[in-house]
């Protein structure tokens, strides 16, 4: 068996292409996950994002993938939901509509249970729409399946089964330094949630539902010690999961100090882990160099 027997890992800029490019996961990092896999080791996608992204990981590999979602909101192992937590309505009402009249935002948008990715339209006048065009491009492969519609927004947020709430600052690269100090600032405002930042987006889980806590689940669940992880990312999402299994930690080298300072190693890219998972792979290298 092979050891540590789990890999958790972001996908934005971490597992997929740093830069958004047409393909999701380079080649190097398919042949390496499907060794591992092979060997008996566990692939859990630790993300942002919701189930969609989780299935085309599966696609690509043609391998089993588990999955922590919505940064915690859900788990999912062998096919199965283990956890679900959703916001409290009203709450989760109250605070959009008060972050909504004090702060500049080009759009919100809401995972949820029964729909993946779902934009507030009302939001989108000239200004915005073209930023939220600008965004879409930027996604290129990365891009969410979405539903643009102000109905179903608010049907969604009166439902109750919300996982996750994404606030978009904007294109700009200020908007990277702004999201990071708004998010330091809404969460001392509601102390209720959870906010993490990740480039020009912020990110609002219920309480309690963070990376580190969606794989704390997931290995209690499977029986798992957590020295048997190994994490991997490169955003402030990142943080919470680099500080839980420290010793384990592994950070992307294009991501920001504010988030390396974290992690106990820097890599540069995702397929580097198969030489600290198999030594023999670096010397083997090596030797082919020479």
């Amino acid at each position: 068996m092979v050891s540590p027997e789990v890999i958790a890992t972001d996908l934005d800029g971490t597992l997929f292409y740093p830069k958004r490019k047409k393909g999701l996961i380079p080649a190097k990092s398919i042949n390496f996950l499907r060794h591992y896999i092979n060997d008996g080791g566990r692939l859990l996608i630790v993300s942002g994002r919701s189930h969609y992204f989780a299935d085309k990981v599966r696609e690509v590999l043609g391998c089993p993938v588990d999955v922590v979602g919505c940064n915690g909101s859900f788990v999912e192992s062998n096919g199965k939901i283990i956890k679900e937590s959703f916001f409290e309505s009203e709450n989760l009402k109250k605070a959009l509509t008060e972050i909504r009249r004090e702060q500049r935002l080009m759009f919100i948008s809401l995972f949820c249970k029964d729909y993946n990715f779902v934009v507030d339209i009302s939001m989108l006048n000239l200004f915005p729409r073209i930023g939220y065009r600008l965004y879409e491009l930027s996604q290129g492969a990365y891009r969410e399946k979405a539903t643009k519609s102000e109905k179903i927004f608010y049907e969604q947020l009166e439902k109750g089964q919300v996982y996750k709430v994404l606030l978009f600052i904007g294109p700009s690269k200020k908007s990277i330094r702004r999201s990071e100090e708004l998010t330091n600032l809404l969460a001392l405002r509601y102390p209720d949630m959870e906010f993490a930042f990740s480039n020009q987006v912020i990110e609002i889980t219920p309480k309690g539902c963070t990376k580190s806590s969606g794989i704390s689940f997931y290995l209690d669940y499977n029986h798992f010690s957590n020295d048997n992880v190994i994490v991997i990312g490169d955003s402030g999402n990142d943080i919470s999961m680099f500080k839980a299994y420290h010793d384990q930690s592994y950070c992307m080298s294009h991501a920001p100090l504010s988030v390396r300072q974290y992690a106990k190693t820097t890599i540069k890219h995702f397929y580097d882990l198969e030489s600290y998972i198999y030594p023999s792979a670096e010397t083997k290298s090596s030797k082919e160099k020479k």
